[in-house]
Formats: structure tokens, C-alpha cells, sequence
């Protein structure tokens, strides 16, 4: 109980001037999957593998290999060991790199892009622990071709994965439609894709895209990484604007539209929450100046329904 609390004050006390400090990108990716799995139970699934988690009492139909006869002989009853799962899923991320994902406001712990990719980090150490296959996918920098890594469980694959994330520069306009029509185009077999977009884009311009991912199979979690400053407009003084994908500059004085962008922001919102509603796709809001668990957190709750 005691290594629980710690664990839960720890994360309630998160520091992001913590985690910018932090060295290198497996380092960011160990400190928080540490710091979530810490005092926590390890894995929310049970199946049969080799690492034992509790016993349940003997139903019938279950198969009599898994009875503890040892334990029926020192107590006189029929149990059964479970197992944490020894899962096996294939598991892609899928990373934005459009020029948008360049933005770091003031309380942010990093820019879009990197909170997207200390997460992707994180997620891989945590399901290459689970024994499921992890793989990668993003657009390359000025290129119109693909960084495309297959999923695999060798425990070299972390390493890799890690040398592709840190190489990932945001560039250009938008890219979102061309990642998903490669993703479309690549990921052939049922699997497992883990967005990070900040979808600024209009959802009717990659709503297609998403139905053809999930008429395909796939099982899709939506991370959309947004900064502060996006979704609350903190702004007061006289300030110039400057699109990150086009040569646009605007000045603009904050009070005077703040809320008519925010009206315009959560119409935009409510257009992808509805989208991915409608496409039965989780959508998990990640801001650049919050805790990073709650990614974590989500994809285990979603991993739990998962087949």
C-alpha cells in the first residue's frame, strides 16, 4: 500500500521541468513508465504464461493442466493459477510530423512533436513488456516517402524504435491525409494503431481515411497532442501570429477575438469527437503542459476491451 501511494503522490505531483531536464529520449520514456507502473499492479490481463499472478477456485470445463495439486493437497480444494497474458498483438505507432506539431507554448514541457514522442517512447517500453509486436509509422522529413518500421517482439526493437522517434522532425504544411493514406496503403494486417496528431485539419478532409483503417480491422486510439495556448487562448498583449506550415503572419490584439476563437476551437472539437464517436475510435486529448500518464493510462483501459 505504501509503494501505491507513493506512486499515485508521484504522479499527482508531476514536475514538467522534470521530465525537460531529463537527458535523452529513453531516459524521458523510462522516468514515466516508472513512474506509472511503480506500486501498480502490472497488467490488467490474465491468461496463461509464465509469470503466475493469483489463483481462482476450480470451474468446470477448466482445463486440469492449470490445477495447483499441491495446494488442493495441503487444503482440500480444487484452484486454479492464473497467469499474467502473455499477449501478442501487433502494434503501430503512427506519428503526425506536419509542421504544426512544431508549436511549444510557455508552460509547455516540450513541443508537439516531442510530448508525442517521449509517449511513443514510453508506450513501446510498456508493450514490448507485454510481449506485443511494436512497430512504426511517419512521414520523413522534406520527403514524400515513408518511415516505416515492421512490428517486432526482439528486444533490440526498442532501440530501433527509439532511433527512428528521435530523427523525427516536424516540416511542411499538412500531412495528416498523406500519413493516413500510407497507413492505408502499408498496414495490411488486423492490427493496433496508435495516433499522435494534433488534427488540425478538417475532420470531412481524413474522415475517409479513418473509415477505411477501421472498415480493414484495425483497432484505432486517437491521441491529439494540443498546447495550452490552442485550447484557452491565454494571450492578452498585442501579438503576432505565425502559421508553422504557410508564410502567413497576422497581428492580432487577443481580447478582441478570443472568444470567438474559442467558440470556432470547440466547434472544430466537437467535430472530431463526433467523427471518431461515430467510428467507435477512443479519443484521448493530450496537452503539451500536462502529466504524460494519462496516455498510458488510456491505452490500458482500452487494452483491456480489446480481443
Amino acid at each position: 500500500m505504501t509503494d501505491r501511494r507513493a506512486a499515485l503522490d508521484l504522479i499527482e505531483r508531476f514536475d514538467p521541468h522534470i521530465l525537460t531536464a531529463l537527458g535523452g529520449l529513453d531516459l524521458k520514456a523510462r522516468y514515466i513508465v516508472e513512474g506509472f507502473l511503480h506500486g501498480l499492479h502490472k497488467s490488467p490481463f490474465h491468461g496463461i504464461s509464465v509469470e503466475f499472478s493469483e489463483y481462482r477456485d476450480y470451474q468446470k470445463g477448466d482445463d486440469l493442466r492449470h490445477l495447483d495439486w499441491r495446494l488442493y493437497a495441503r487444503c482440500d480444494r480444487l484452484c486454479v493459477k492464473k497467469y499474467t497474458q502473455e499477449t501478442n498483438v501487433r502494434i503501430y505507432l503512427v506519428l503526425d510530423t506536419s509542421g504544426s506539431m512544431d508549436y511549444r507554448g510557455a508552460s509547455a514541457w516540450g513541443s508537439k512533436l516531442e510530448v508525442a514522442r517521449v509517449l511513443a517512447a514510453a508506450l513501446t517500453s510498456m508493450m514490448l513488456g507485454q510481449n506485443d509486436a511494436v512497430g512504426l509509422l511517419a512521414l520523413e522529413d522534406g520527403e514524400s516517402g515513408a518511415d516505416f518500421i515492421r512490428p517486432s517482439q526482439k528486444p533490440s526493437q526498442f532501440g530501433i524504435v527509439l532511433q527512428h522517434l528521435e530523427r523525427l522532425r516536424p516540416a511542411g504544411g499538412a500531412r495528416l491525409a498523406s500519413l493516413l493514406d500510407h497507413a492505408n496503403r502499408l498496414l495490411h494486417r488486423r492490427s493496433v494503431l496508435l495516433f499522435f496528431s494534433d488534427l488540425l485539419e478538417p475532420a470531412e478532409s481524413i474522415r475517409r481515411a479513418f473509415q477505411q483503417l477501421r472498415f480493414m480491422g484495425h483497432e484505432c486510439l486517437i491521441f491529439q497532442v494540443l498546447d495550452r495556448d490552442e485550447i484557452e487562448f491565454p494571450f492578452d498583449a498585442a501579438t503576432v501570429f505565425e502559421d508553422l506550415e504557410s508564410p502567413t503572419r497576422r497581428s492580432v490584439h487577443p481580447a478582441s477575438v478570443r472568444r470567438q476563437y474559442l467558440e470556432r476551437f470547440e466547434r472544430f472539437m466537437d467535430e472530431h469527437r463526433q467523427m471518431f464517436r461515430g467510428l467507435e475510435m477512443p479519443h484521448c486529448v493530450l496537452r503539451t503542459d500536462g502529466d504524460p500518464w494519462l496516455a498510458l493510462s488510456t491505452f490500458l483501459q482500452q487494452r483491456q476491451r480489446m480481443p
